[in-house]
């Protein structure tokens, strides 16, 4: 099967994110998105985050209606820090049968070479930068050239639409009790509010 992995710390997840999400399996044209989140984040002050286990929950709400999306606890088997070209040594262990998708944003992609050990992810993985409508191209297409002089890679765009909100944000407005029911599943506001997440 070919397989997108879309990580992060999801805290919470986003309507961006399910963009992503769906922009990579409609565009590649994927059997499976798995939503992967990070049990130890290497870029986040876990004493900071909400509970491994309310975002792992909040995946799952936001991915129930869509069929061909599914949340994955993988990192959460390993008692150490989630980096990425890790979890694509173990999944391509445990699922020799699969091809990977790794699924990242266009902003990621311009510090892609300074992650832990990008020349493995690109080994066992194809690389799907999704571009918000407004990203420039040109930029993009000059960065993935910079990244395949470093070492071998298949990096692959896809376009979805503007969407200008982040987790960050998100945890600020629900701290200050400001509408989020444009960015975020109805499911997972209702899991927010019920388990009192994000308040000051």
């Amino acid at each position: 099967m070919r397989i997108g992995i879309l990580g992060g710390s999801f805290d919470p997840i986003h309507n961006g994110h399910l963009f992503m999400a769906k922009t990579a399996l409609d565009q590649y044209s994927l059997d499976k998105v798995w939503i992967m989140p990070a049990a130890h984040s290497p870029n986040k002050n876990e004493d900071k985050m909400t509970k491994a286990q309310d975002r792992l929950n909040m995946c799952e709400l936001a991915v129930s209606d869509c069929p061909d999306i599914e949340v994955s606890d993988f990192e959460y088997q390993y008692n150490d820090t989630s980096y990425t070209y890790l979890t694509l040594q173990r999944l391509t262990e445990k699922y020799p049968q699969h091809k990977f998708y790794f699924i990242m944003g266009a902003d990621s992609l311009d510090y892609f070479d300074k992650w832990y050990h990008p020349e493995i992810i690109a080994r066992l993985s194809t690389i799907i930068v999704i571009i918000r409508e407004g990203f420039s191209s040109e930029e993009i297409e000059q960065k993935i050239h910079d990244i395949k002089e470093l070492f071998p890679c298949d990096i692959k765009i896809a376009t979805s639409p503007r969407y200008d909100i982040s987790s960050t944000v998100l945890r600020e407005r629900l701290r200050d009790n400001v509408d989020c029911c444009p960015f975020l599943p109805e499911k997972v506001i209702g899991y927010i509010k019920q388990n009192k997440l994000y308040q000051a």
